[in-house]
């Protein structure tokens, strides 16, 4: 009997050992990419402090982790030809903390953003080339952040994930494109880009400029907006451009609907369910069974809620108290 509780004592502190050095190891097979900071270059020291209070960082943090400067000089340079010189300013103060994934998709949420919403961000970004990330966008005041893009891209530069030019320039003529029409026909203008973009690519027909039109009269005016022809015209050239970029058919399958479903599910899960000792020993076991799993399958691909917990430790990482997120479609 002494014999068998000895050879179970050695057993649980064997086990207890080996979860302690896996804590301290890298991730699984499909760990993330390193998070990387883009700042705006501009702002005050005070209001940098903002920023990284929200983003719950310290200057410590930033000297372990990939940070971009962005100056007015970046955005020019990437908004030229697309936005008016004067609704970019002289100053840069968009700021932004961006994760790149392996999988499961992509979301965003902004704070201090008064034109551009996370709606039109996801459009932009998916059109990009961006398949998997983690985003928050934000100002220390409000700005519109229609350089908002400029940051991110960098931010992918930054992190070795190279994205397409073509496909940049495209998502941010769609960005602005967006946000203009937004003012004149409201929120539902992100939804018709996105259904039009999914039904042109998804075509199996090289449609033509006529047609094209045709779809985004059609889906526009399934959602109650009557666009005048001019500002179909605009909606057709952008998603016109679309066809010779190389898509593939399922790319923008991914609806705004569902969305805005996975980022409430992962942003509003309580961070403590008030379980206390009992159930974070419980929760400390079950990973190490599900990590022993994971030993004799061979690694598998992540499961659906593996992800939302992954996005979950991110977006409930924020200091929500310095800036709220912002209203209207983000939560």
């Amino acid at each position: 009997m002494i014999r068998k509780k000895s050879f179970f004592m050695r057993f649980v502190a064997f086990v207890l050992g080996v979860a302690v050095v896996c804590a301290g190891a890298p991730g699984r097979a499909f760990a993330d990419a390193s998070r990387v900071v883009t700042i705006g270059a501009d702002l005050t020291a005070e209001q940098r402090a903002s920023v990284l209070s929200f983003f719950k960082l310290s200057e410590a943090d930033l000297k372990n982790m990939t940070v971009v400067n962005v100056t007015n000089k970046d955005e020019r340079d990437h908004l030229s030809g697309t936005v008016d010189l004067g609704v970019i300013g002289n100053k840069t103060y968009s700021c932004s903390y961006i994760q790149p994934t392996n999988s499961g998709g992509i979301y965003v949420q902004t704070a201090n953003l008064t034109y551009v919403t996370n709606l039109m961000l996801y459009n932009a970004l998916q059109t990009a080339g961006v398949k998997n990330c983690n985003l928050v966008v934000t100002a220390p005041f409000p700005v519109s952040g229609t350089g908002a893009l400029t940051g991110v891209f960098m931010a992918y530069e930054a992190a070795g994930q190279s994205l397409d030019d073509a496909k940049e320039k495209v998502a941010t003529e769609e960005l602005v494109a967006t946000a203009e029409l937004t003012e004149s026909y409201g929120d539902g203008v992100a939804e018709v880009v996105s259904e039009v973009k999914d039904e042109v690519v998804s075509n199996p027909e090289d449609l033509s400029d006529d047609q094209i039109m045709d779809i985004v009269r059609r889906v526009a005016a399934a959602r109650g907006i009557n666009l005048s022809d001019e500002d179909l015209h605009r909606i057709m050239q952008l998603v016109s451009q679309l066809k010779d970029l190389g898509y593939d058919k399922d790319t923008f399958q991914t609806t705004l609907g569902d969305f805005e479903s996975k980022l409430k599910e992962v942003t509003q899960k309580p961070q403590d369910n008030g379980g206390g000792v009992i159930d974070a020993i419980g929760g400390f076991f079950q990973n190490l069974i599900d990590w022993f799993t994971g030993l004799f399958n061979g690694g598998q691909t992540p499961s659906d809620e593996d992800i939302s917990k992954s996005a979950e430790e991110f977006f409930q990482n924020f200091n929500t108290d310095v800036f709220s997120w912002d209203s209207g479609k983000q939560q």
